[in-house]
């Protein structure tokens, strides 16, 4: 498969032909299912048109063949929130639990794993998840001075960061 193909297809998602890019993403995945780049494509393609049991399939066979680091945020944030969105809430959690602790400075990770969790009934991990993305993203002083009491009543609420998934 050449790079003018996955160009081809990923333009025509980028555009918002979303129709088109489900259907020459699946082509070129059956032309090439051992490209990551084709894998990739068919995923979003799959999860955007609601076969989340689909994309599955092919975020799972990227995620063998070796994402790309360009395209890590959004495969993550694609694969983590599928798993949740089927009802694989743990596997959806440690998908976003380990994407924090890789990469703490990347909110969307926070947030969804807050999603993940609410989906499995840990409500109280989950609003302090997303307390703790909430106080990460705001502007300085933006809590004027509770900073420091809002971030002990998020570990009082049973999360510390992604330790448990």
């Amino acid at each position: 498969m050449s790079d003018d193909e996955v160009t081809r297809v990923r333009a025509l998602r980028q555009a918002g032909r979303h129709e088109e890019h489900r259907a020459a993403a699946c082509a070129l995945v059956v032309a090439s299912p051992a490209d990551v780049e084709a894998q990739l494509e068919a995923a979003y393609g799959l999860d955007r048109a609601g076969e989340e049991q689909r994309a599955i399939v092919h975020y799972e066979a990227a995620r063998r063949l070796g994402v790309p680091a360009s395209e890590r945020r959004p495969f993550t944030v694609g694969l983590g929130s599928t798993l949740r969105n089927v009802g694989r809430h743990a596997d959806a959690i440690a998908v976003f639990a380990e994407a924090v602790t890789e990469d703490p400075d990347y909110p969307p990770f926070a947030a969804f794993l807050a999603l993940a969790l609410d989906a499995a009934g840990r409500s109280h991990e989950a609003f302090a998840a997303l307390l703790g993305c909430t106080l990460a993203v705001a502007r300085p002083d933006a809590f004027d001075g509770y900073e420091r009491a809002l971030t002990g009543y998020q570990r009082e609420l049973g999360w510390s960061g992604a330790r448990r998934a």
